[in-house]
């Protein structure tokens, strides 16, 4: 069996590449068609194909592997214009769709089969295509063995907050920003942000941001506090260890935002981290799942949470003991792994009863 691939990274070094149909390939002995995608038995799109130019060049199955929740934003015209002619300078989509979302519901309709990454995306996929596979990444990579909480690391005179993730999802601390720049300075606690340095201003290509400007602008009493370190696998898990819980804000507000899968949450896990979060469908449903109680619903919750967790041992390792649970019944590669090649083989098998 021959898979093409259209990465997101020519190396698949990227996390939607590496953790997602790179894993399976490496998983099953198999060599993804990256260079010739169009000489292969089942063609596989990541989110920065152009699908419609892609699947007008083969007669071959055609998967989607959609990771973000584009179809539940319903975004309004003027941003998804801007969103489909950024896509259109980067290469990812046409002029001709106008609208982003018109791309995409085409691409969905006429494609063989999707892949998501929560049961709240594959609701919002189904009206357009019936064969929809909900498969969550995988964070073997992130995994530290023990079991028991971090405090082996931890100086007991320093606490540290952790947050990992693209520069582009900082906006999202500004939901608590002002109670927890207080709340830090107040108790001299600092933060880890493991993120790029500088990023995209807008569409994932123009303009510029600088980190460490936008945390003194949001956070003008402890911004001292936060340590910004440029991501890499091994600071993630160093500074993990050294941490005593994770933060993940989510403006709830934000339709896009709100229906990211649990992918985030599931790696803070794997880092061994008790981890706080903002009440989005995915993350819900997975606490639930696990027996957690970790969501914070307003800037007050999220402090008074920080401290429950920074104070009590017995709740820290609870939700530790409590997340790794629940990571060991549901997510493992090999899991992960078998999903998409039940995808797969299902996918080309309905091609070969289609035409055959």
């Amino acid at each position: 069996m021959k898979v093409g691939y259209v990465p997101y990274s020519q190396d698949l070094s990227h996390p939607a590449d590496r953790r997602r149909l790179a894993m399976w390939a490496s998983e099953s002995n198999l060599e993804l068609e990256i260079l010739n995608p169009l000489d292969c038995d089942l063609l596989v799109l990541s989110n920065a194909a152009n699908f419609s130019y892609w699947m007008q060049k083969t007669n071959k199955p055609v998967i989607l592997d959609l990771v973000d929740g584009y179809l539940g934003e319903a975004p309004p015209l003027y941003k998804d214009a801007a969103r489909n002619l950024l896509r259109t300078i980067s290469g990812s989509s046409q002029f001709l769709w106008c609208r982003y979302t018109n791309h995409l519901k085409f691409a969905i309709q006429n494609c063989s089969a999707v892949i998501v990454a929560s049961p709240e995306q594959r609701e919002s996929v189904l009206p357009f295509n019936k064969n929809v596979y909900v498969i969550q990444d995988d964070h073997s990579e992130l995994e530290i063995e023990t079991t028991d909480l971090n405090s082996s690391q931890c100086n007991a005179h320093e606490v540290h907050l952790f947050w990992e993730g693209f520069g582009y999802t900082l906006k999202h601390f500004r939901i608590f920003a002002t109670v927890l720049d207080t709340y830090l300075d107040e108790n001299n606690y600092g933060l880890y942000l493991l993120t790029n340095l500088e990023f995209p201003r807008w569409g994932g290509s123009l303009g510029k941001h600088n980190t460490e400007k936008l945390i003194r602008k949001w956070f003008p009493k402890s911004f001292k506090q936060f340590h910004i370190i440029s991501w890499s696998l091994e600071e993630v898990t160093d500074k993990a260890k050294k941490s005593k819980l994770a933060v993940i804000p989510i403006d709830t507000n934000d339709k896009f935002a709100a229906l990211k899968p649990e992918n985030k949450l599931l790696s803070m896990w794997h880092l061994n981290l008790p981890t706080l979060f903002s009440p989005i469908n995915s993350y819900l449903r997975v606490q639930i799942q696990a027996g957690i109680a970790a969501d914070c619903r307003t800037p007050l919750d999220w402090v008074t949470k920080i401290d429950e967790l920074v104070n009590s041992e017995i709740k820290a390792k609870h939700d530790v003991h409590s997340s790794r649970l629940f990571l060991s019944s549901n997510h493992t590669k090999p899991l992960l792994a078998a999903k998409w090649g039940t995808a797969i083989e299902e996918t080309l098998e309905k091609h070969r009863k289609k035409f055959y």
